[in-house]
């Protein structure tokens, strides 16, 4: 992966508080910056500042630091590309406006879901909801996380194919070994388990396939 591609913006939004949009923003964010990208990570959640509180944490564990900041207007943070490779918006949740706002100043839109009929219905619901109000279809693609085993994912990811969109082939499990490596600033590809390393390293290789495409 090189960094060789100026100013693109990926957006990652959701319906829910508590989902993974943080942790696909974070992961994505190191994974990138290690492969040479110039990088910025948003935080638009004023409230929660997830990411910039974890590049905090990521710093007194003496780990590559992310170039991270807190931006309270979409505006603001969206200038941040002309001075990088890669600008990584973390959306506010449930946040319809602002998720339209962000959506249409990125090239790509990251909608993270869990497995359930509660986390799938909202998120198929916002992405129809950007569509309807002019955001380009291509450029939005699903990620479905924190699922309880491979099957579940897998059947998550068959509902969201089957209402028309793109999907990563790559199902995030839940695992406390994750949530773990956040609370001490690492990224989900940085565990002390090579196989949850690796499927974390496939959803950035997949990331990367489709900004670069």
């Amino acid at each position: 992966m090189k960094g060789d591609t100026m100013g693109k913006v990926i957006s990652i939004v959701g319906q829910k508080g508590g989902g993974s949009k943080s942790t696909e923003a974070r992961t994505l964010a190191v994974g990138f910056s290690e492969a040479g990208w110039k990088t910025h990570l948003a935080d638009i959640d004023t409230k929660q500042q997830t990411s910039l509180k974890w590049t905090e944490r990521r710093e007194k564990s003496g780990l590559s630091p992310i170039d991270c900041a807190l931006y309270r207007r979409v505006e603001t943070a969206v200038r941040m590309k002309d001075s990088c490779h890669l600008l990584i918006i973390d959306g506010r949740p449930a946040a319809e406006t602002t998720s339209l706002d962000v959506a249409d100043e990125s090239d790509l839109v990251i909608i993270t879901t869990g497995t359930t009929i509660d986390d799938l219905e909202p998120s198929l619901e916002l992405a129809r909801e950007l569509i309807k109000k002019g955001i380009d279809k291509s450029k939005i693609v699903f990620i479905v996380s924190k699922s309880p085993s491979q099957s579940q994912g897998e059947k998550a990811q068959e509902t969201i194919k089957a209402w028309g969109y793109k999907v990563i082939n790559t199902v995030i499990p839940f695992k406390t070994s994750y949530g773990e490596a956040l609370d001490t600033g690492r990224a989900l590809h940085e565990t002390p388990f090579k196989s949850l390393n690796e499927t974390a390293k496939q959803m950035i290789e997949e990331i990367h396939d489709i900004i670069n495409s």
